[in-house]
């Protein structure tokens, strides 16, 4: 009976999850012998037209067939002798397991016109029919050469030149069919070889070379080697005792095993290592094996960052058949597994053959190596990395760690999380439905949610009123509780305090100050605001490599009047000018719009990936540079250095006692739900700034009460981490 046999043959001893592994597809069809048959299906030939079709006809419809799958006509055309040598049933199945084999997508085929072929031996298939005149068994046949394209999963498009030869029966032309027709060079006895190897998967590390995805453990499994069970009483009854099995199916699962093969007996997590080591102990004959898959050695700390693995569906392989990707592959889902699928997974080899009956190779169809997956190397740092997730703790928010000085991204955290061991794995119903819960652990808020900037903006609106001439270092604003700047309305400050000037106004981040220049912007033009906010890369992603961002939203009077049909009115430059109203960012668009007011002015792409394999990725352009002064930019700073370093600076309690300087801002962004969300953002030192740190936390209140006690946390760990 013809065989279709699927090996996949291991690199290694060991089960491989998401590791090398080779496909081997041996497609036995013989073309005698007796067959299993197949439901009976008409296939008897279309009643003769009163002229019958030529050689050409003939082949084209054979060829027609062969395009569209469509393999019971095509039997229909072959040769009395060909039927008689090829029973239908092995014909189809041939024709069908080979193209599935080989991964055949489509087929097109171009014959050329039939010509006499003399040379053939006189037909034995010119038979006669009853009441007819024999036909001359001496004729020729015809000869069509043709050129079959396949486009075939994993090596694209193969080429064969072939011929076709046709003999005339009594009704008329018909195929003189052998194996050969499918691929050149197959024999009856012989079979289509299709090997596939896997590649290794690439892993992502961090700047100092550490793995946050990796090959590794994921699983053990636990079995005998029979050879070696000194007293099989003893070992069935622990391994029915530790493994929670019946006696029974312990005996059942060692059965028929040579003395040196591994009798698998169950499957445990890898965290159970110690217990079954405990467990078993010296007892002999007892083995437990790592099962290899997609380690994340961060777990959820990391989770958003590099997303995770799992088996591909349906739909993943109608976009990556054609790249050699088969039902028990993985696929990179999410954050930078899936962003490096192409280089991560490498280049899936393999080859199509003919082989004799005896397995030797007669001639090689297609071939091309296998190539592992490149690494990917990213300026994270795994210790800030860890170390942000853990000072967040069990609050929703996010965590950005930025080196300013060219934007390189050192952590990138959000809460809440998950662990994408797990994914591997596979998860449970319960563990499913946590992660669609309200909470939204999958979210990666640090670049996928948008928040209302609040008093972190001041500075923009600081620098566009001193840049347009709004105002000046030296003016003074009355900071009460009210500001009565807008006819009919009343704003508040979020606490009472005395006369300040411009500086001593975004220290303590007085309401009112910016109220006033923000009315005073919009009396110049109101488009002034808006546009600094653009300038400070607010309104559209940062650019940066492996995540999905969000762009936030920078209102102005010509959104307005698209999205709401409304004009714009000072009322809308005065809330954008606290970072309020419509105004939407990115924890990670705020950090690096910082990062730009640290290095001096230069808006740069923040920078994550820095080498595929060998080769290194070229550091992101400049956005542009800030539109502020030098002089501006000073007095910006000098009211930050004083957020952390004076008594009134709204983050003073927090680093109280700090030995490193740290320029900050922090911010309460109203936002629908009866608690504020809490901002905190600084960098370190602010004359020569290496090390930035923003904290987010939903619903935190406020800014300097509870972001930024965690800031000084993160940003203490973090300097004595980075070099």
């Amino acid at each position: 009976m013809p065989t279709l046999v699927r090996v996949r043959i291991p690199r290694t001893s060991v089960l491989l999850v998401a590791g090398s592994a080779v496909l081997l597809l041996l497609f036995d069809i013989a073309c005698g012998g007796e067959q299993q048959p197949l439901p009976a299906v008409g296939t008897a030939t279309p009643a003769p037209s009163p002229v019958r079709p030529s050689a050409d006809e003939v082949a084209a419809r054979f060829f027609r067939a062969w395009e569209q799958g469509q393999y019971e006509p095509m039997y229909a055309l072959l040769s009395a002798a060909a039927q008689a040598a090829t029973p239908r049933d092995t014909f189809l199945r041939r024709y069908t397991s080979i193209e599935q084999g080989v991964g055949t997508r489509r087929i097109t085929v171009q014959a050329q016109p039939a010509t006499a072929d003399p040379v053939r031996a006189p037909s034995p298939s010119a038979l006669p029919t009853a009441g007819s005149a024999s036909v001359d068994s001496g004729a020729p046949g015809m000869r069509v050469p043709f050129q079959v394209t396949r486009t075939v999963t994993m090596f694209g498009d193969l080429v064969e030149s072939n011929d076709l030869r046709l003999v005339e029966e009594p009704d008329g032309w018909r195929i003189d069919w052998q194996p050969g027709l499918i691929f050149r060079d197959l024999t009856a006895g012989g079979r289509v070889q299709v090997s596939g190897d896997v590649p290794k998967r690439g892993r992502i590390l961090d700047r100092k070379g550490r793995p946050l995805a990796e090959e590794g453990p994921t699983a053990l499994t636990v079995g005998v080697v029979p050879g070696q069970v000194a007293d099989e009483p003893a070992l069935v009854r622990a391994l029915s005792e530790t493994l929670a099995l019946p006696p029974e199916t312990v005996r059942q699962r060692l059965q028929g095993g040579q003395p040196d093969w591994f009798m698998p007996v169950a499957d445990r997590p890898f965290t159970e290592r110690a217990a079954l080591s405990s467990a078993f102990g010296t007892l002999k004959g007892v083995v437990v094996r790592d099962q290899l898959g997609r380690v994340y050695p961060l777990g959820a700390a990391a989770a958003h960052l590099t997303g995770y693995v799992g088996r591909v569906t349906a739909e993943d392989l109608r976009r990556l058949a054609s790249q050699g990707y088969e039902e028990t592959d993985l696929v990179g889902r999410g954050g930078l597994e899936a962003w490096g699928e192409a280089r991560l997974a490498g280049q899936r080899g393999g080859r199509i053959a003919i082989v004799d009956e005896q397995g030797s190779l007669v001639r090689t169809v297609a071939e091309r190596p296998t190539l592992d997956g490149a690494n990917l190397q990213l300026t994270l740092d795994v210790d800030i990395q860890a170390r942000a997730y853990e000072v967040l703790g069990e609050r929703t928010g996010s965590i950005v760690v930025l080196d300013p000085r060219d934007s390189s991204v050192l952590a990138l955290v959000s809460r809440p999380s998950f662990d994408s061991n797990r994914f591997v794995a596979g998860l449970s119903d319960q563990e499913w439905q946590a992660l669609n819960s309200g909470g939204q652990p999958l979210q990666f808020r640090a670049v996928g949610s948008a928040y209302p900037a609040a008093s972190t903006f001041k500075v923009v609106t600081m620098a566009a009123g001193l840049e347009r001439g709004v105002t000046r270092p030296s003016d003074t604003f009355d900071c009460g509780l009210e500001w009565r700047g807008l006819p009919g309305i009343v704003l508040r400050n979020w606490t009472a305090q005395p006369t300040l000037d411009l500086t001593e106004a975004l220290t303590q981040s007085c309401n009112p100050a910016f109220y006033e220049i923000g009315q005073r912007l919009d009396r110049l033009d109101p488009a002034i605001l808006p546009a600094f906010a653009r300038a400070f890369g607010f309104g559209q992603p940062t650019g940066v490599q492996g995540v999905d961002e969000v762009a936030g939203l920078v209102p102005d009077p010509a959104w307005k009047q698209r999205e709401r049909g409304q004009p714009w009115t000072t009322g809308d430059s005065v809330n954008l000018a606290i970072g309020q109203g419509d105004l939407l960012v990115t924890p990670l668009q705020l950090a690096n719009a910082y990062a730009a007011l640290a290095n001096g002015g230069t808006l740069r792409t923040p920078r994550l990936v820095t080498r595929i394999g060998a080769s290194p990725v070229p550091v992101p352009p400049e956005r542009g540079r800030l539109p502020i002064s030098a002089t501006t930019r000073a007095t910006i700073l000098e009211g930050m250095r004083r957020v952390t370093s004076t008594l009134q600076g709204t983050a003073s309690a927090a680093f109280r006692g700090a030995t490193i300087p740290t320029a900050a801002k922090t911010g309460s962004a109203e936002n629908g739900s009866p608690d504020a969300h809490a901002w905190f953002v600084g960098f370190r030192t602010p004359d020569a700034p290496t090390l930035l740190g923003l904290v987010m936390v939903e619903g935190g209140q406020m800014g300097g009460t509870t972001a930024a006690p965690i800031a000084r946390e993160l940003l203490d760990a973090a300097s004595a981490v980075q070099p």
